[in-house]
C-alpha cells in the first residue's frame, strides 16, 4: 500500500471517530421538565448534519439535559426557560448518566463513553443576532446596552433592575408595584431624597421628623395636635372677646 493511500486511510478513520464526537452546538429547547424544578430540559441541536453526498438530516433530540445556572448550594440566580429558547449544549468528556443520579460528588462512569451526545449540558443564553434580546426594540421599556440590566417578561408587563453606566441604578416596572419586605429599612443619601406620586400613604405607628419641615399647600388632620407640649385641640386664650373685628373703628 502506498505512503498516499495510508494517509487516505488514516484520515478517512479520522474524520469517522472525530463524526462521533461532539464538543458544543447551538441547540433549542422543545420540552421543560417538572416545571424546571430539576434544572432538566429536552433540546435539540440547531446546526443540521451535512454528508458529503450533499444530503442533510436533523440531529435528534437530547433527552434530559441538566441546565447551567450561575448557582451554588446557597445562592444564585433563576430565570424562567421556555419551549424555543436557545443557547449552547457543551458535552462532558465522560459519561455523566451516575453524575446525574448523585450528589455532585465524585462518581464512576457506568460505561466507556467519550464526548458522547447524550451527556450534554445546556447553558441558556447564545442567540442568533437577529433574536438577540440586547436590543433595545425588543423592550417596552427604555433599554440602554451600555448599562447592566436584569430584567423579565420581555415586551411584555416588563420589570427591571439597572444598574447604569453612570454608576446611578434603577428599578424599573410596566406600572406595576413594587414591594419591600424586611426588618428594617434605612436609605441615606448625601444630597435629597425626592418622593413624587399623585398621592402617598404613610402607615407607620410612630414617626420621628428630625429637622425642620417646609410644607406647600392645605394640611388637614384628624386626632390630637401637640405643639411645645400643649394639646392645641384643648387649649383656650383667656380674655378674647367673641365678636366682629374691631378693625378700623373710632374710638
Amino acid at each position: 500500500m502506498s505512503t498516499e493511500a495510508i494517509q487516505d486511510l488514516l484520515t478517512s478513520s479520522f474524520e469517522s471517530q472525530m463524526n462521533n464526537q461532539h464538543t458544543s452546538i447551538p441547540c433549542i429547547v422543545i420540552s421543560v421538565r417538572d416545571n424546571l424544578s430539576g434544572q432538566m430540559v429536552d433540546i435539540q441541536p440547531t446546526i443540521n448534519q451535512k454528508f458529503q453526498d450533499g444530503t442533510v438530516a436533523e440531529r435528534p433530540p437530547i433527552l434530559g439535559v441538566p441546565v447551567g445556572f450561575p448557582v451554588s448550594k446557597t445562592a444564585g440566580m433563576t430565570f424562567p426557560i421556555n419551549v424555543g429558547d436557545t443557547g449552547m449544549a457543551i458535552f462532558s468528556m465522560r459519561s455523566m448518566d451516575a453524575w446525574k443520579a448523585g450528589n455532585g460528588r465524585p462518581t464512576t462512569p457506568l460505561n466507556f463513553a467519550k464526548m458522547d451526545k447524550g451527556d450534554a449540558v445546556f447553558y441558556p443564553g447564545i442567540q442568533p443576532p437577529g433574536m438577540a434580546v440586547n436590543n433595545p426594540a425588543k423592550h417596552v421599556l427604555t433599554h440602554d446596552t451600555h448599562d447592566t440590566v436584569m430584567f423579565t417578561n420581555l415586551g411584555g408587563v416588563e420589570a427591571e433592575m439597572r444598574l447604569k453606566a453612570n454608576g446611578s441604578i434603577e428599578i424599573n416596572t410596566s406600572n406595576q408595584p413594587v414591594t419591600i419586605n424586611c426588618s428594617d429599612a434605612t436609605i441615606n443619601a448625601i444630597d435629597t431624597i425626592s418622593l413624587n406620586a399623585p398621592a402617598m400613604t404613610v402607615d407607620v405607628a410612630n414617626t420621628t421628623w428630625i429637622g425642620n419641615i417646609s410644607q406647600v399647600g392645605d394640611y388637614s388632620q384628624t386626632g390630637t395636635y401637640t405643639l411645645n407640649s400643649i394639646n392645641v385641640n384643648l387649649h383656650v386664650h383667656s380674655g378674647v372677646v367673641s365678636g366682629p373685628s374691631n378693625s378700623g373703628a373710632m374710638v
